[in-house]
């Protein structure tokens, strides 16, 4: 049979750019299948617009945080005229010169827009026209997932897309969720002058940190105006005249909540409707991500598949990682490249950040390992006092004996780029006395990581 490329990539998102550029590269002849805008969802519907709002909203509320160090400057109303297109403009600026001028330097890769969908293992149908390859990536990616709340349809309720699409920010809103996107934009609506009431149906928010650095966020969240109930079961939504009302049963009672704007961060679910996966045979789990193995193969030979689509860890830097893993061996089939996610490091970009790489202690323990954590306080770490900021810190967890670094999870300015040098330290195999003796700058939050695992060393006897 002639195929019309070699590889055909469903997504033209970060996930399936990191792909078809190694393809690309290998004299391959690549065809990405987009329905929608180049760059996926960070460029268009998340990190890019998400985190230019975070980053403004984190100015504003510096300018009234500093009145307490005499810097007596006054924020006014936020001019959401001014605002809102420089955050269309930042994510037009970066689907045009990154994207788009890759797609059109890059020989060997081409892209056609629709929706593309399998008619067989090797073919894709897009529009009326076919085409085929020996070798297929799905690259979909994930969307906001919804789920069926009685009255929902009833009312135009949010996701983390269109919140991101608001004209301006509204007067109220509730979030149901306690993870990730939940408190990302939760904090940011709430710094902007947004009355924000965020419910969790589970017993904490961010179940993946240790209770020791989000209990103390929580509560930081609450000082700052933002109203946060665990162990929410929502029960069904009413439509109000200027509004939305939200029912809920806490410890057995309905509770209503009221607010203009209902937002839904439940979690991702995979965009892997109407593709044609059934068809063709590929499995999905229980929530229809895509089952791979460790080398990124579906379970149809000649099909793999990367990134949100197939699950955890829904981060488009891991995604693009696994994209360039299974790649690699398409064009190597024998050499057997394997992805650790153990080494990929994610952070919440909340003020103070969140971030964490490697295994928690749990986890560490159910593989085998004796583990040694250590809790440092942020008010351990003499920057802090320089920056009068003294909310978070450092957990650092370490096998015991051997000092290996298993996993570190922190929260304090900038954990985001600090978290790096734990996830080195983890993928190379590095000990606590390791990072003891590496010198740091002084005074510098990073350093809490060295202080972390020094009193990690002392408690083991390593020093």
């Amino acid at each position: 049979m002639a195929f019309s490329h070699d590889i055909i990539i469903l997504g033209a998102g970060t996930t399936a750019f990191a792909g078809a550029r190694i393809a690309a590269a290998a004299g391959k002849k690549v065809l990405m299948v987009e329905q929608s805008h180049l760059g996926g969802t960070c460029v268009n519907w998340g990190c890019v617009p998400s985190k230019t709002l975070i980053h403004k909203a984190e100015m504003y509320h510096a300018a009234r945080k500093g009145e307490r160090w005499g810097l007596n400057l006054r924020a006014g109303e936020p001019d959401c005229g001014t605002l809102m297109p420089l955050k269309r403009q930042a994510v037009e600026t970066i689907r045009t010169s990154h994207y788009q001028r890759e797609l059109d330097h890059t020989e060997n890769l081409s892209l056609v827009q629709g929706h593309g969908c399998f008619i067989a293992p090797d073919s894709i149908k897009v529009g009326q026209q076919t085409y085929s390859a020996p070798q297929i990536l799905i690259a979909s990616g994930g969307e906001p997932r919804v789920v069926p709340i009685p009255g929902l349809d009833t009312i135009k309720y949010l996701t983390s897309y269109s919140a991101l699409h608001l004209p301006c920010f509204p007067q109220s809103v509730i979030i149901l969720g306690g993870g990730v996107i939940a408190l990302e934009m939760g904090q940011m609506f709430a710094r902007f002058g947004t009355s924000v009431t965020i419910l969790e149906r589970g017993p904490q928010l961010l179940a993946e940190f240790d209770p020791r650095l989000t209990e103390q966020f929580r509560a930081m969240l609450e000082l700052e105006g933002v109203k946060i109930l665990c162990n929410v079961e929502a029960q069904r939504v009413e439509k109000r005249a200027e509004a939305v009302s939200l029912y809920a049963l806490i410890n057995g009672a309905e509770v209503g909540f009221t607010a203009e704007r209902l937002m839904l961060a439940i979690g991702t679910q995979p965009a892997t409707r109407e593709i044609g996966l059934e068809a063709i045979g590929v499995e999905t789990d229980d929530n229809g991500f895509i089952r791979v193995d460790n080398q990124l193969r579906t379970t149809v030979p000649g099909i793999w598949a990367a990134g949100d689509v197939t699950g955890q860890p829904l981060i488009a830097p891991a995604g693009a990682r696994e994209a360039q893993i299974a790649v690699q061996n398409m064009l190597e089939p024998d050499a057997e490249y394997t992805i650790d996610h153990r080494f990929s490091p994610m952070a919440v970009f909340v003020d103070p950040e969140f971030a964490t790489v490697g295994l928690t202690r749990k986890q560490a323990e159910l593989q085998g390992y004796e583990v040694v954590t250590t809790y440092l306080h942020l008010d351990r770490i003499p920057k802090a006092h320089v920056m009068g900021d003294f909310l978070g810190g450092v957990l650092l967890s370490a096998e015991k004996g051997t000092g290996k670094i298993l996993g570190v999870q922190m929260l304090c300015p900038r954990a985001a780029d600090i978290i790096h040098e734990a996830t080195l330290a983890i993928r190379f195999n590095l000990s606590v006395v390791d990072l003891t003796t590496t010198v740091h700058v002084y005074p510098s939050i990073s350093d809490g990581l060295r202080q972390a695992a020094r009193e990690n060393a002392f408690q083991q006897g390593l020093i």
